[in-house]
């Protein structure tokens, strides 16, 4: 059997506080290291929030404006047969029995010994 010795002798004091003074830096510095790490994780997740809003965001605002861009544009495409219609009417009126189709029809003026009747619409027909 093993013998056991009540005395215990101490080992080289200063090794041991060196040794401990070691691990205690070691400790603190992996402490640290962990401080910055979380302080920089958190910075990262800021930035990624900060960067995924404003990507939705810009989103939102691209659909918008290409929704703004395709009324626009069929508006340009009304105007542009509204402009065709006017220009149509314009070469029409400088035809001189058009104005006068359309004297007769709109102002009720008549050729002379020319006579206007004037019949009822249909709509007041059917009743």
């Amino acid at each position: 059997m093993v013998q056991r010795h009540d005395k215990v002798t101490a080992l080289n004091e200063s090794y041991v506080t060196q040794e401990k003074k070691k691990q205690e830096r070691a400790h603190r510095r992996k402490q640290g290291l962990v401080r910055r790490l979380t302080v920089f994780g958190v910075l990262v997740v800021i930035m990624f929030t900060f960067m995924v809003a404003t990507l939705t965001s810009q989103a939102a605002l691209i659909a918008e404006k290409k929704e703004e861009k395709q009324a626009v544009e069929q508006r340009l495409e009304e105007i542009k047969a509204e402009k065709a219609q006017l220009s149509d009417e314009v070469n029409k009126l400088q035809d001189p029995d058009y104005i006068g189709e359309v004297a007769r029809r709109d102002y009720n003026m008549s050729k002379p010994g020319e006579t206007i009747f004037k019949l009822p619409d249909s709509k007041e027909e059917s009743r």
